[in-house]
């Protein structure tokens, strides 16, 4: 079970060195930009200027916009080749776009660059989705919430490793940086030859494609025993109840009323992840350092121990997040983010006439990267993984998935312009929707530790009957006045 779940989170490893190698070392893919558009052009005008500076935008958005095509391609894989096929797949897929990247500087043209970007960004979109899925279905319940959060620590690593690579002593030069952006196809590689041997998901093989023998010799291989029977009875009460399921697409999933709570809890948890503020964190660390009189270079040197900071409190969620639950981290990391939310602005706005108000607002910054790791960034996909049964799993992440690269790649064209224009106060835009996360979290979202599926889906049945009971209610008396 442990080299099955190191292996498969390299993986992850690829899309956190990809997240971040996106759009650093920035000024090397931006003088790129604008050396192969000035290649076909004597002179640049003031109005092709702004044109490289959208292309460079573009040039790194683009890696989101692959993110959510992959993304929708997840329940077709992974229903129709398996968990583990998909993996193989789609590490097939990443030695290709490996070879694109590197072979931008041969080519030399932006659009070859910004097609090349975009294959890495679906790449991405699948890894984000079927690494913890696989890695969810093939773990026990009382160890799932610290099995699914190991890949949230290869993401680190990976932006880390990136961060290291990146710097001037290593690649990040004007020869070095298109070995940078091909560098996972080294990863990929390995993986394709050593994950063929690795076992399917037990639930997919007995509930999808009705292979309990299968099943059972993966369950006796991933627990390292042969007495498997009380897991395989689990399987089966899971098999009969999803039975309707089954005949259902992934339109019909979507429409369906009685998993409305679910779509919700995805769109909204998904949602949450992405606006808690920590991307407009980074954004403000490297000018808050420039004001520290912290060369850039050395910036660099300070995120590489920021990575390690985030790996460390990842590596603190690993060991509570099955004794202490998921609801307490969602509800703990949300109030922190939301509280960090108004210090922020208020540092902000005084770092002008109080010059060591920046030494707060670096630790301020720190404290929000520790709350947004606390929860609300590993714990939903463990959510959505619970909250759904088999059969419409696929989708659950599929839908997950999706609103993750679409905010992502909505923050990344236009957080920029809103912050050119309230300045500081772009962190209270954050606030009321980190307040509404946890409301939700706590009035809706169950605690899911240690339980079965079927546990979880009863529990939200019965929530569902009773808002149904508590709306009908009202309307009734409604229509007898």
């Amino acid at each position: 079970m442990l080299v099955t779940l190191l292996t498969s989170s390299g993986s992850s490893l690829q899309y956190g060195y990809n997240l971040w190698v996106a759009s650093h070392p920035s000024t090397l893919i931006s003088n790129f930009d604008n050396s192969s558009y000035g290649q076909r052009r004597k002179q640049i005008s003031e109005e092709e200027e702004e044109y490289l500076d959208f292309l460079y935008t573009f040039t790194i958005a683009i890696y989101s916009l692959g993110g959510l095509i992959g993304s929708l391609l997840v329940s077709f894989m992974v229903d129709r080749y398996g968990r583990k096929g998909a993996l193989v797949i789609n590490n097939i897929m990443s030695i290709f776009s490996a070879a694109f990247m590197g072979c931008s500087a041969v080519i030399h043209a932006y659009e070859y660059t910004i097609f090349s970007r975009l294959v890495t960004g679906i790449c991405s979109g699948l890894f984000s989705c079927i690494v913890p899925l696989y890695l969810g279905e093939i773990s026990p319940k009382n160890l799932r919430g610290s099995i699914m959060t190991v890949p949230m620590i290869f993401v680190t690593v990976g932006i880390m490793v990136s961060q290291i690579l990146s710097l001037k002593e290593i690649l990040g030069t004007e020869k070095g940086w298109p070995l940078l952006l091909c560098f996972t196809g080294i990863l990929a590689v390995f993986q394709v030859i050593i994950l063929p041997s690795f076992p399917e998901s037990p639930r997919f093989l007995l509930i999808q494609r009705n292979d309990e023998a299968k099943a059972r010799q993966v369950l006796q291989r991933l627990r390292c025993k042969d007495d498997v029977e009380s897991e395989l009875e689990e399987l089966h009460q899971e098999n009969v109840s999803v039975r309707a399921e089954k005949e259902m697409n992934a339109v019909k999933l979507l429409c369906n009323q009685a998993m409305r709570w679910q779509i919700i809890s995805v769109v909204i948890l998904m949602s949450g992840q992405q606006l808690t503020g920590v991307n407009a964190v980074f954004y403000y660390s490297e000018r808050i350092y420039a004001t520290l009189r912290i060369k850039k270079q050395e910036a660099r040197y300070i995120t590489v121990l920021s990575s390690i900071f985030l790996t460390v409190s990842l590596m603190i969620v690993v060991y509570t997040v099955d004794s202490v639950g998921r609801r307490i981290l969602l509800l703990t990391g949300f109030g922190i983010c939301s509280i960090l939310c108004i210090l922020l602005t208020m540092t902000l706005e005084l770092q002008d006439t109080m010059p060591w108000m920046n030494y707060i607002t670096s630790v301020f910054f720190l404290l929000l990267i520790f709350g947004h790791v606390l929860g609300p960034g590993p714990i939903p996909n463990m959510i959505i993984l619970e909250l759904f049964l088999q059969p419409s799993r696929s989708v659950a992440f599929m839908l997950g998935g999706f609103v993750h690269w679409f905010m992502h790649f909505i923050m990344g064209m236009i957080f920029i312009q809103i912050e050119t224009r309230i300045g500081s106060y772009t962190f209270l835009l954050f606030w009321p929707l980190c307040v509404f996360s946890f409301i939700y979290t706590f009035k809706v979202i169950p605690e899911t530790n240690g339980k079965t599926f079927l546990e979880i889906k009863k529990y939200m049945s019965a929530m569902a009957k009773k808002v149904k009971v508590q709306v009908q209610v009202p309307m009734r008396r409604m229509s007898k006045d």
